[in-house]
């Protein structure tokens, strides 16, 4: 019996996460030589969607879907994802859901499943940059580090490789390990787990964990460098390795955080700088203009053109 996947689409998605899932379904389709998986795109008013990479996908709006049909729906965007979650969607979420199909986020899809109200008390994953404003917005739903996270039925990926292992833990669940191990196998995708940071400079990565826990709160280098066990000049000859200082990486995980919340969330302006550690709004609007070349009202939506964060994961 095969499976309808749908996945819809908002502009702007990656490319990457949504070809990987369905040339993995794909490939478990010649393998067996049936159709396990039949696929369709949708977006809330069909026709071309275009990814970030200027690639175009054709669409069927999405009022051709009846949700009763499907065994698997997936939403799928990257930027502005807030706009995937709209009524009508989180509504076609929820009926698809409710008529048994499971339902799952890729990239920042979590965000549509959690605006339907479907990932409330439950693990999600999303991709790193959406992490605080998601954090924000749905207080309820449980943040994960790992790549894939969530039931079954209500699986989220945090975008790129990491859509290669929800596609292969959805087919081991409907298939068997042994045709998900074929899969992996053809699209030569490793067995190591994704998302495991390495690790480099022990001193360093415990002085960034502090930074990372008191960005609302700062604490002087000095006291950093106790804290780890050495002294403020040997942590700067160890983050010479970064190619920076520890004020200015800590400075930097500081004005991405700040970054994050204002494309992310409501708040206000003063808000985030309260968040993010600046004594003062003036304080806070020069040193955020020296980083990212404007200031922080101008700066207000995650979109393609928007400035991009400079620090991956912090």
């Amino acid at each position: 019996m095969s499976s309808s996947a749908v996945f819809i689409l908002y502009e702007g998605f990656c490319l990457t996460s949504l070809t990987t899932v369905m040339d993995a379904f794909w490939v478990a389709n010649w393998l067996t030589g049936k159709q396990l998986y039949e696929m369709q795109t949708y977006s809330a008013s069909g026709g071309p969607v275009r990814g970030f990479s200027g690639i175009s996908v054709d669409t069927l709006p999405l009022s051709d879907l009846n949700p009763r049909s499907v065994q698997h729906v997936f939403a799928v965007s990257s930027f502005e994802p807030y706009n995937l979650a709209r009524s009508d969607i989180a509504a076609v979420l929820r009926s698809a859901y409710r008529y048994g199909a499971s339902v799952h986020g890729i990239e920042t899809g979590a965000v549509a499943l959690a605006h339907a109200g479907l990932l409330d008390g439950r693990e999600a994953a999303v991709h790193w940059v959406n992490r605080e404003g998601f954090e924000e917005a749905y207080p309820d739903v449980e943040l994960s580090e790992a790549p894939v996270a969530g039931p079954d039925r209500c699986k989220t990926c945090a975008g790129g490789t990491s859509a290669m292992d929800l596609a292969l833990e959805l087919i081991e669940l409907e298939q068997g390990q042994r045709l998900a191990a074929e899969v992996r196998r053809h699209l030569f995708h490793p067995r190591v787990p994704m998302g495991s940071p390495q690790r480099g400079d022990p001193v360093v990565e415990a002085a960034r964990k502090i930074m990372r826990e008191s960005l609302t709160e700062p604490v002087s280098i000095v006291e950093i460098a106790e804290r780890v066990g050495t002294t403020p000049r040997t942590l700067a000859r160890r983050f010479e390795t970064l190619g920076e200082t520890p004020r200015g990486h800590y400075l930097t995980l500081r004005l991405t955080r700040a970054q994050n919340l204002l494309q992310q969330t409501d708040l206000a302006v003063g808000e985030i700088a309260a968040e993010t550690g600046f004594d003062s709004l003036p304080a806070f609007s020069r040193a955020y203009r020296s980083f990212f070349g404007l200031p922080p009202s101008r700066d207000r939506r995650q979109t393609v053109t928007a400035t991009p964060p400079r620090v991956l994961g912090g």
